[in-house]
């Protein structure tokens, strides 16, 4: 088996090179079939228009198939567009007057056209439309919703085809501003009939990431057909439901995709993406340096600020105390001189008060030895006032106790004259002892009451 395979490729190559067609013959012969051709191609096509782009001298576009996945290239020359009555618009379902056009050069196929009309709004425009519609009722679509990059990320994660530009063009952007940011890559399909679930697998992973601080959403642009997987319901609903801050760039600048449209951040390009996600570490350490000198200068100018401003508190306060001290100073010595002073006033007060009381003192004394010479004299005649009052006390008493007496005693007679002659019958030794009892009794009060007129006569 193996002999019969080298058999069959063992061919002379120089025998083939001279039937061999190159490939401007094939173009040129191309260009002739289709030229021949030509009545066989209808004048009007019918389809989706989709990734437009307009120049002076006329618009590009592509004209795909409504119910397929088949897109044919068009150009519209700048005279042709002046006449249309409606602009080119992207997702409007159009027929199209055109002829076909063959590039020999470069082997492209496309359609002149030369005018256009809207035919309505495509099922999937339509679609489109419905989706968009439920995502701003469910406030997805909201500015406010969208939530701030990480300022200073440590872990990126991307989604995108492990295949394509776009991952370098990101690698390489981030590298070069921020090389410390960790990339992890999820490889996904980007366009055709598995990119829808590859896509939304590959964000679900990333989100189950805890590591990753932002998820990257990016491919190297294309037509609208090969975008069109970004408007596919479950990859948006990925996005909007990813509790991690999703970019997208898709490098599509002329229509929003509805994944563009949920992400917290869109960017045109992969490049743009690694710029949005990453701080450009150069000019961090730049504004580093630019904030030190700037602390540094302010630092150095308060510590200045601050030591002339203590510079001239020491000064006031130092004033300040040489004051102090000097009225400190001065108050002393007027103290001093005020004790002085006291001293000696103290000393002239009590000199005077000395000399005052001594002065006092020997007229008190001389007072009181004149009054101490009166009261001898005065006592010398009280005494003898005293005597010659004693001599007639004593005189007046005799002579009131002998009448008392005498008168007593006549009462006395009288009255035992009177009991002899009344007491005939009974002259008893009892009424003799009564009567000197009684007599007793009188005698007593007799000196009783001559004590009692002494007492009051002295």
């Amino acid at each position: 088996m193996a002999g019969t395979d080298e058999e069959s490729t063992d061919f002379d190559v120089d025998a083939l090179e001279g039937s061999a067609w190159s490939v401007a013959r094939l173009n040129a012969e191309l260009d002739a079939v289709l030229t021949d051709a030509i009545d066989r191609f209808p004048t009007y096509v019918y389809g989706e228009i989709s990734d437009v782009n307009s120049y002076d001298f006329g618009t590009f576009f592509e004209l795909r198939d409504i119910d397929d996945e088949a897109v044919i290239s068009c150009i519209a020359w700048s005279q042709s567009v002046a006449t249309f009555e409606q602009p080119l618009e992207e997702g409007t379902a159009a027929i199209v007057r055109a002829s076909v056009d063959f590039h020999a050069e470069r082997g492209n196929t496309q359609l002149v056209v030369a005018d256009y009309w809207p035919a309505g709004d495509s099922a999937r425009t339509q679609e489109l439309e419905q989706l968009r519609s439920q995502l701003e009722s469910e406030g997805l679509l909201a500015e406010e919703r969208k939530r701030p990059l990480p300022e200073y990320p440590e872990c990126i994660g991307v989604v995108t085809s492990l295949s394509g530009s776009a991952r370098e063009d990101f690698v390489s952007s981030v590298q070069a501003r921020a090389a410390g940011v960790t990339i992890k890559l999820c490889g996904a399909t980007v366009q055709g009939e598995n990119a829808v679930p590859s896509l939304v697998g590959a964000i679900q992973r990333l989100e189950r990431d805890s590591s990753v601080d932002i998820i990257v959403v990016t491919r190297g642009g294309g037509s609208d057909a090969d975008l069109w997987c970004f408007n596919e319901e479950p990859v948006v609903r990925a996005i909007a439901d990813a509790s991690t801050p999703v970019v997208v760039a898709i490098g599509h600048e002329d229509d929003e995709t509805l994944a563009e449209a949920v992400a917290d951040r869109r960017a045109m390009t992969p490049t743009d993406a690694g710029v949005a996600t990453t701080p450009n570490m150069d000019s961090v350490r730049q504004s580093v340096r630019q904030v030190e000198r700037r602390v540094e200068s302010a630092y150095a100018a308060l510590a200045e600020e601050r030591l002339v401003e203590y510079q001239h508190r020491i000064e006031t306060a130092y004033s300040a105390l040489e004051q102090q001290i000097a009225a400190q100073t001065a108050t002393r010595q007027r103290l001093s001189d005020l004790d002085q002073r006291i001293a000696s006033a103290y000393t002239a007060i009590v000199e005077t008060r000395l000399t005052t009381l001594d002065q006092r003192i020997d007229t008190a004394l001389r007072d009181i030895e004149h009054a101490a010479e009166t009261d001898a004299v005065t006592a010398q005649a009280v005494q003898g006032r005293v005597g010659d009052l004693e001599a007639r006390i004593d005189r007046a008493y005799q002579h009131r106790v002998d009448q008392e007496l005498s008168a007593f005693n006549a009462r006395i007679d009288n009255a035992y004259r009177e009991m002899e002659a009344d007491a005939k019958i009974e002259a008893g030794t009892a009424e003799a002892r009564r009567l000197r009892i009684v007599v007793a009794i009188l005698v007593g009060l007799l000196l009783l009451g001559a004590a009692l007129v002494v007492l009051f006569l002295i």
